[in-house]
């Protein structure tokens, strides 16, 4: 049997790295660890067995990242293990494998402990500043589906909202099949949201944790952090904050607040299907409550 802490030591054997010790230091979809080496401080991440994304997502996280890196942004840089791979699969306590990665360590707070109007604003910089180094052919998904995700769809199993949901569902299916309509996609980050923001002392702000980057449109990646907003009484403003931010560096895509809602809608469809395939209980009422009403109101207004 191979626990959590254990699988984190048989990965670790397979990076050119001296470790001293090792901490869990986040839990969501994936297990994070922070590593310290002689050689300094990382970060391991641990996937579940559960795979949503791409085969080809880890390999792909090092060639965007590394590119950033050499273009002067602050990332994280993906640390190749001893023989040149950016990823180490090691089987877990069910003979599941697991995908490992390492990063260089980010020292800093998240800005999501502190996020106001003057960060949003900031966020708004951050992303139009990666939006401003494509990257090429890669192997990851494409976001020209509302639950683009490796997941069943499970919109329609929710109670008393699952009719909704799934017309809502086609609604902004139609919606995003017409943004993809003649266009070309590029590489965005895909969940640029406060959490994923590290403020480092003497370096700003740091995007993180690369793992959902998706094909899609400016728009589309904007709208996935418009949503993180949604439950904020100030999420207007925080909207407000966030344009004026990436309108600094690049020109706001030209999309109508009608798209622009749609998308908004599809992207807590995307996650709400994303907690349907994972959670281990029933979801909370509120939670379920509040994506129901959010697409009435999209179908009501459409």
């Amino acid at each position: 049997m191979v626990d959590a802490k254990e699988l984190a030591s048989i990965a670790l054997r397979h990076f050119p790295i001296e470790v001293r010790r090792v901490t869990r230091a986040a839990e969501s979809f994936n297990t994070i660890y922070r590593v310290e080496a002689v050689e300094g401080t990382y970060a391991l991440r641990v996937g579940p067995s559960l795979q949503i994304h791409a085969a080809g997502t880890a390999r792909a996280e090092t060639v965007w990242q590394r590119s950033l890196v050499d273009a002067g942004l602050a990332v994280p840089d993906v640390v190749q293990t001893s023989s040149g791979e950016p990823m180490v699969l090691v089987n877990d306590a069910d003979d599941q494998p697991r995908t490992c990665v390492l990063f260089t360590w980010i020292r800093g707070r998240s800005m999501r402990t502190r996020l106001g109007l003057s960060r949003a604003r900031t966020l708004g910089r951050l992303m139009a500043r990666l939006h401003g180094f494509p990257v090429g052919d890669v192997d990851v998904l494409r976001a020209d589906k509302v639950l683009y995700w490796l997941l069943p769809d499970r919109l329609g199993d929710v109670p008393e909202h699952g009719k909704v949901l799934t017309e809502a569902r086609d609604s902004v299916q139609a919606l995003i099949s017409e943004l993809w309509r003649d266009r070309t996609p590029q590489l965005l980050h895909g969940d640029l949201t406060a959490a994923n923001v590290i403020e480092a002392p003497g370096v700003g702000p740091v995007p993180i944790d690369f793992q959902d980057m998706v094909f899609g449109f400016a728009e589309q990646d904007i709208s996935f952090t418009l949503a993180s907003f949604g439950r904020r009484d100030d999420r207007d403003a925080m909207a407000q904050a966030f344009r004026d931010g990436y309108a600094e560096i690049c020109p706001w895509p030209e999309v109508s607040d009608a798209v622009m809602r749609g998308l908004i809608v599809a992207r807590g469809l995307h996650q709400l299907n994303l907690s349907l395939a994972t959670a281990e209980g029933p979801l909370p009422r509120d939670y379920l409550d509040y994506h129901g009403a959010k697409a009435q109101t999209w179908l009501d207004a459409s």
